[in-house]
């Protein structure tokens, strides 16, 4: 897994990877090992000059292996819930993440069992991400709390941190360090609706999620979402750094019906706290008919290549 540094060139056949094995051999030098793979195998090579030594050959089938993968992704949510457009996301990246983990060579692994937010488990996963849920068990949640107080990396979505608690002494309906302490916003305050496509001002390229995007007057265009506003203002946290926001005006409002249209102000849309490994990012519920789905779903949260590059590269960040 991350005991790998590759680089991936999926396209012309063949890549090599670093790897960090030596070992003593019969011919007199020490080994030094590199992986290579190609669409369908992977297997280690010595690099000694007239070394034809090689081992550990095995096929992929129809996943990057994590003997050779960059990093292993545990995704977690619910394709059942109220909401269909939250469900429909969660369909969405259960296509989209796997068909990039092959391209880009990490594994992601999906299931709606929080019960898998556990130690035994978690020593295995290099980021989690909570794509339309989060644990509601105490036991879950405080493992989760431990993994990333130790070091674990993590990637939130949209409702993951929408809470409507009436009693914050209530742990069974606020889950106090999560929403006070990493994520930093408290409960839901107000949104936007219906879900429409919003400029995104970047406000630090000093960031893995921001680094490597080119844009002109630093803004990108977002697929449609519900965008949320909350009771803390994260801008105002100096553990928190905000990537993304939001800029309204009368001229160019967020929204579209009466009453839950923004037109001034500036929302936060994606950030992440200094004190941990994690961006929570905003979007993930889509432009949709809820008039028994006979409308169905008319867009996508993947339909945006900047939105799309800025998931990557916090990915990849978010796991050296």
């Amino acid at each position: 897994m991350k005991q790998l540094k590759k680089v991936l060139q999926m396209a012309v056949g063949v890549v090599s990877v670093t790897a960090i094995a030596l070992s003593m051999t019969a011919c007199g030098h020490t080994h030094h090992w590199e992986w290579q793979r190609s669409e369908t195998e992977h297997w280690q090579v010595c690099t000694q000059k007239g070394c034809d030594a090689e081992k550990n050959r095995g096929t992929h089938e129809d996943r990057v292996c994590e003997d050779c993968a960059e990093f292993h992704v545990l995704a977690l949510g619910d394709v059942n819930s109220s909401d269909p457009a939250h469900n429909d996301f969660v369909k969405e990246a259960n296509e989209w993440f796997p068909k990039t983990g092959k391209e880009l060579g990490y594994t992601y692994e999906y299931s709606e069992d929080f019960g898998l937010l556990n130690e035994e488990k978690l020593q295995f996963v290099d980021l989690v991400m909570f794509l339309n849920e989060r644990p509601r068990k105490l036991e879950h949640q405080a493992a989760f709390e431990n993994y990333m107080k130790t070091g674990g990396a993590w990637m939130g979505f949209h409702i993951c941190a929408g809470c409507w608690a009436t009693n914050k002494e209530d742990p069974e309906q606020y889950w106090k360090w999560f929403q006070d302490d990493f994520v930093g916003c408290g409960n839901h305050s107000h949104n936007t609706w219906n879900p429409t496509s919003e400029p995104m001002r970047v406000e630090t390229y000093n960031y893995c999620a921001t680094e490597n995007l080119e844009l002109e007057n630093d803004t990108f265009v977002a697929a449609p979402c519900e965008w949320y506003a909350w009771e803390y203002d994260v801008s105002k946290n100096e553990d928190i750094t905000v990537l993304l926001t939001l800029n309204p005006t009368k001229e160019n409002p967020a929204g579209d019906s009466p009453g839950e249209i923004w037109t001034s102000g500036t929302y936060p849309i994606a950030w992440a706290n200094n004190n941990y490994k994690m961006v929570y990012m905003n979007w993930g519920h889509n432009l949709q008919s809820y008039n028994n789905g006979e409308e169905g779903t008319s867009s996508r949260t993947f339909s945006s290549e900047k939105q799309n590059q800025f998931m990557i590269d916090t990915m990849f960040g978010l796991t050296k």
